[in-house]
């Protein structure tokens, strides 16, 4: 019996005209989607690989007298993601590039600098696709699931001959669903077709699994709307009344509730802007360098004050063999506070960061459109777990350039007593052509998955919920 209502719902898609609709729409969109998203990700690889061999060229000719000049700056570029393909996630916001300089520091432009006002709204994107067509498709399409049959009397009569309510409820389910999921996943297939033939490194690496992730995930999302159109179908006596029901959700889920998560957020935990965050470093970093020059101005003037002339310049004298091992301890201190006190002005604007964001992604996963984009952008290399390893390996490369370049130079600056100044430079040679390349670890799928169990449990939720209340529904409908 199970069978035979899988078909019947399957041939009444098939033979109406909403399948056909469907395919075509799904034929042309997501194919067409992924191929413009191919043609921007090769261009973007094309200006990636310029950049860097443009940068390393810059590196390579690079004086220690520039790096004492302070005037040295190295550029770490980031590479696209190649399954950004299916997802921009944060491709268009993240810097495309960061500045590494003696003073710290600085992110470069982001590629949304080329975009236009109209791309506010986010690409047209397979991803995108899916959570703002897609999802409506497939509610629309489950609108008449139940309410249909009794607007027509089908299902009286079908419950008169007594089929388990189960067996209906599933089998309708099931059957719409593989009306709906059909083209949806022929659409998918023509679209990594295309990306085969266009010279995509489909088969590289972890590609492959993650592509089938990315597949599997928006059919179980497609699967959770259409049961949550079920549920509003068996709610409501007419057609009409599953629509405007089905518009205010999908409106909820799709337009409100991942906005408001962030509004939300930002009010339940304000934080300060990167801007006022760097504005404080500089402000700190320039307050431990004029002490810093001060007491080097007065150990200075303390031990060559009274001292005779040249003593300074000699290496042999009492002097200068108390100088510089004080100097040398003066600095390191001075150093090693800079950086204490500049990483916990970082760690603790990290972590109220870390605390909105995870108000806006807890709230944000009341949405199964959240919870799939999340999962699917950190999938693809370009979502919040992306940009996280990337703030870390800048703060990894800028540390390996300060031992490696940066600190090979140093700029002895000093205050006196009377208001005097005196600058001191010393340097030791460097490889300029040896420089360590700029780099981010990719996420493992173990680390993926151990990121987003919230949104594999939202999607799991959205998956249950809906289809037991739908359950409870039909179970209670009275056919008299």
């Amino acid at each position: 019996m199970w069978k035979t209502i899988v078909k019947k719902e399957l041939l009444e898609n098939i033979l109406s005209y909403r399948f056909p609709l469907f395919g075509l729409i799904a034929m042309i969109l997501i194919p067409l989607g992924i191929y413009v998203s191919q043609l921007d990700y090769a261009k973007r690889v094309r200006d990636y690989d310029e950049q860097v061999r443009l940068s390393a060229e810059a590196a390579s000719h690079l004086s220690i007298q520039e790096v004492m000049a302070g005037t040295v700056s190295i550029k770490g570029f980031r590479r696209p993601a190649p399954l950004s393909v299916y997802t921009r996630g944060f491709e268009g916001t993240l810097p495309r590039y960061y500045e590494f300089t003696q003073e710290g520091v600085k992110p470069g432009e982001s590629s949304s600098g080329e975009e236009s006002i109209l791309s506010i709204q986010g690409k047209v994107d397979f991803v995108f696709l899916v959570q703002m067509v897609l999802s409506l498709v497939a509610l629309l399409f489950a609108s008449d699931v139940i309410a249909g049959e009794k607007e027509a009397g089908t299902l009286r009569a079908m419950l008169s001959n007594r089929v388990p309510r189960d067996a209906i409820l599933s089998g309708k389910v099931a059957g719409g669903y593989a009306a709906l999921w059909a083209p949806f996943a022929g659409a998918f297939l023509v679209g990594l077709l295309l990306l085969v033939l266009r010279g995509f490194p489909v088969f590289g690496g972890d590609t492959p699994a993650k592509i089938l992730i990315v597949f599997l995930a928006a059919s179980v999302f497609l699967l959770a709307y259409f049961i949550l159109g079920t549920m509003i179908s068996a709610s409501s006596s007419k057609t009409r009344t599953a629509l405007v029901a089905i518009l205010l959700v999908w409106a909820f889920f799709q337009l409100i509730m991942p906005k408001l998560s962030d509004m939300l957020a930002a009010i339940v935990h304000p934080i300060r802007t990167e801007t006022q965050v760097s504005l404080e470093k500089s402000l700190l970093a320039g307050s431990l360098g004029m002490e810093t020059a001060k007491e080097l101005g007065r150990q200075y003037d303390l031990i060559f004050g009274s001292a005779p002339k040249g003593a300074a310049n000699d290496e042999a004298s009492p002097e200068r063999k108390k100088w510089d091992p004080l100097k040398a301890g003066i600095e390191q201190g001075a150093k090693e506070r800079k950086a204490q006190q500049l990483g916990a002005i970082d760690e603790t604007y990290r972590q109220q960061k870390r605390r909105q964001q995870d108000l806006a992604v807890n709230l944000s996963l009341i949405s199964p459109s959240a919870a799939f984009a999340r999962l699917v952008a950190d999938v693809c290399g370009t979502g919040e777990l992306e940009r996280t390893r990337y703030a870390e390996a800048v703060q990894a490369h800028a540390r390996t350039l300060d031992g490696a370049l940066f600190s090979k130079a140093k700029r002895t600056l000093m205050i006196h007593a009377g208001g005097g100044t005196s600058l001191g430079f010393s340097a030791e040679p460097v490889d300029f052509k040896a420089l360590p390349q700029f780099s981010i670890a990719p996420a493992s799928l173990a680390d993926v998955f151990k990121a987003n169990w919230k949104s594999l449990l939202s999607l799991a939720f959205w998956l249950i919920a809906p289809f037991a209340a739908a359950y409870v529904r039909f179970i209670k409908y009275d056919v008299r």
